[in-house]
């Protein structure tokens, strides 16, 4: 199946491209780059950037987080998630009691749908609510 013309980023694949511990990282590094030679339209949400940005800061300083906003600036375009992606996705949360997917992650669902996009992510939750993926290999 040929990729749509977007791409969003989620949360597991900016880590795995920061954090060069992490185990995707080899892979994440080749996907992005895939991405980009093939001129895709990269997308991620404001609630990715939040979430990321503290996770990066947390376990590996704000040096990485300085740089990944400043590299990813221009390259990925930012879908920022109102109240009704927010509420859709908390009834979401709700409805199913927490259960697989968080509340980033349903907003993410989410704003792919809107977008008609893949995800490139390295979190098996997105498969298993039938959103495409980047790299699809690497998901069962």
């Amino acid at each position: 199946m040929p990729l749509p013309e977007r791409v969003l980023i989620d949360t597991s694949a900016f880590y795995a491209l920061v954090s060069v511990s992490d185990t995707f990282h080899v892979e994440a590094d080749g996907a992005y780059q895939a991405l980009i030679d093939r001129e895709q339209e990269l997308w991620t949400t404001s609630y990715v950037l939040v979430e990321t940005a503290a996770l990066i800061h947390h376990r590996l300083g704000f040096e990485p987080v300085r740089v990944l906003v400043e590299s990813i600036a221009g390259v990925v375009r930012v879908f920022w998630v109102e109240s009704n992606i927010h509420n859709s996705a908390w009834r979401e949360l709700v409805v199913r009691r927490g259960a697989g997917l968080g509340l980033v992650d349903w907003t993410t669902v989410l704003a792919a749908r809107t977008l008609r996009s893949h995800v490139f992510t390295f979190d098996r939750g997105f498969v298993q609510e039938g959103i495409a993926v980047v790299p699809r290999h690497d998901i069962p």
